[in-house]
């Protein structure tokens, strides 16, 4: 699984979660005898858990993201290297044949 999938998966999820508490709340206003003072309390309360799960939910994104940089750097700054050992490996080797007499080869 890649990072973008992981991104994909977590905005999927985001949107199924909202969609379930709006049919949730809807359900409840629908379904439970309320007079309109305590439907309106109840949709107030609702919202507010609403709220704070996606803030919940934001956080934790966040750092997700946050850990998906630290490793996508870790990453780059590993292939970097390999590939400056390589380039400097294919110098050395080049050097060596040069100082043996041969020459290079010509393209």
């Amino acid at each position: 699984m890649t990072m973008s999938d992981d991104r994909g998966n977590a905005a999927g999820y985001l949107g199924w979660f909202f969609f379930g508490t709006a049919l949730g709340a809807a359900a409840a206003l629908l379904l439970t005898p309320k007079t309109g003072q305590e439907a309106r309390e109840l949709l107030t309360q609702g919202s507010g858990d609403v709220a704070k799960k996606a803030q919940e939910f934001a956080t934790e994104a966040q750092g997700r993201a946050g850990e998906w940089l630290d490793k996508s750097r870790e990453l780059f700054e590993e292939q970097t290297q390999r590939l400056l050992n390589a380039f400097e490996a294919g110098k050395d080797a080049m050097r060596e044949e040069i100082r043996k007499g041969s020459t290079p080869p010509r393209a």
